[in-house]
C-alpha cells in the first residue's frame, strides 16, 4: 500500500486489488468531486471507500460528490465538517460508519439510498440543521439496519421514507 495525492485528493492505493481509499490530508476545501477511479504510474485504481476521518475537521469543505464505486463511508469520515451543506450518497454505499457525519452543522437534507445496510452509532450526531432524512426504499428498521444512537441530540425534524419503485 502506498499513499499518494492525485488531483488534490489523498489516497491509500492498494496495488494488489487496484483499489483506492480516500484518506486524510491537511485540508480539503470548498467542493470536492471524488472520481470513480484514479490513475497512478499507469495503473487504474477504483475508489471504493472514504477512509476513517478522511475529512475530519475540514471546516472549509462545503459540498462533496461521492462516486458510485464507493461502498463504505468509514467512521468519522466527515466528522466536524461544520460547513458541509451538500452531500450525495450513491446507491453503491452499503455502510455508513460511526459518527460519519457527526457535527456537520450545515447539513440540512440527506438521502440514504436503499443499498445502505448499516448506519453506525451517532452517524448524524449534533447535525443541528438536519431537517430531513429520506430513506430510499424500505425503512431501515424494517430492513434490520442497526441504527444505534444516530438521532440523539439535534434530531432531524422529519424522517421521510420514499418507497422503492420497481
Amino acid at each position: 500500500m502506498k499513499e499518494e495525492i492525485i488531483n488534490g485528493i489523498k489516497y491509500r492505493l492498494d496495488e494488489e486489488n487496484l483499489t483506492a481509499e480516500v484518506i486524510r490530508k491537511d485540508e480539503y476545501k470548498d467542493c470536492i468531486i471524488i472520481p470513480e477511479a484514479v490513475v497512478f504510474n499507469e495503473l487504474t485504481y477504483r475508489v471504493t471507500s472514504i477512509g476513517m476521518g478522511a475529512f475530519y475537521g475540514c471546516e472549509s469543505l462545503t459540498a462533496i460528490t461521492i462516486p458510485n464505486s464507493v461502498t463504505i463511508i468509514e467512521d468519522s469520515a466527515f466528522h466536524d465538517c461544520k460547513n458541509l451543506s451538500s452531500i450525495t450518497i450513491p446507491e453503491s454505499v452499503e455502510i455508513i460508519g460511526d459518527s460519519a457525519f457527526a457535527y456537520c452543522e450545515s447539513l440540512k437534507v440527506i438521502a440514504i439510498p436503499n443499498s445502505v445496510k448499516y448506519i453506525g452509532d451517532r452517524a448524524f450526531f449534533c447535525c443541528s440543521s438536519l431537517a430531513v432524512i429520506t430513506f430510499q426504499g424500505a425503512a431501515p428498521w424494517m430492513k434490520g439496519i442497526g441504527l444505534g444512537d444516530n438521532w440523539h441530540f439535534g434530531s432531524p425534524a422529519k424522517i421521510t421514507i420514499v418507497p422503492t419503485v420497481l
